[in-house]
């Protein structure tokens, strides 16, 4: 299984601070920075031995092929699908992750092309019409420490009442 993330800092190194925030993004963020030790990415195995711990509900996992309309959810934790109120896993990031579309794919395949996580929160409508306020970041995973083949998200979220 894998999680989610909400931090607050400058990723202009590879180096990802440790933090001991409350937030799902900042534990998610420390959770990933355990697992890639001092490699600049953990590897999909590294996080499949090591889980998500506390983290599983918020987490979704993202395969990345060679076109971004390709990348797709592959794993997902209830957070993110009771906010979306569909099963993303199966489907294309295009079409699930709510920043891709109304930012130009550019939230996900710019934390790939940048080889650095990326924070974001937003809001977005959801399949029921239901106004959803977010916070999420995309963490990068290497299997050959070269390419990102996979992104873990990490996502809360409240829904606007």
């Amino acid at each position: 299984m894998y999680p989610a993330f909400t931090p607050q800092t400058d990723f202009s190194t590879n180096e990802a601070p440790r933090t001991s925030e409350r937030r799902v993004v900042g534990r998610m963020l420390s959770r990933w920075d355990d697992l890639r030790g001092d490699r600049d990415f953990p590897s999909r195995a590294d996080l499949e031995r090591g889980g998500t711990g506390e983290l599983n509900s918020n987490y979704f996992l993202i395969a990345v092929h060679d076109s971004e309309f390709d990348d797709e959810v592959i794993g997902s934790g209830p957070a993110f699908r009771d906010a979306l109120r569909i099963d993303p896993v199966g489907k294309r990031v295009v079409f699930i992750v709510p920043a891709s579309t109304e930012k130009g794919l550019s939230f996900c395949r710019t934390a790939a092309r940048l080889k650095k996580p990326i924070a974001d929160v937003g809001s977005f409508t959801n399949a029921h019409g239901e106004e959803i306020l977010y916070r999420s970041i995309m963490l990068l995973l290497s299997d050959d420490q070269q390419n990102i083949n996979y992104m873990l998200g990490a996502f809360s979220f409240k829904q606007v009442t």
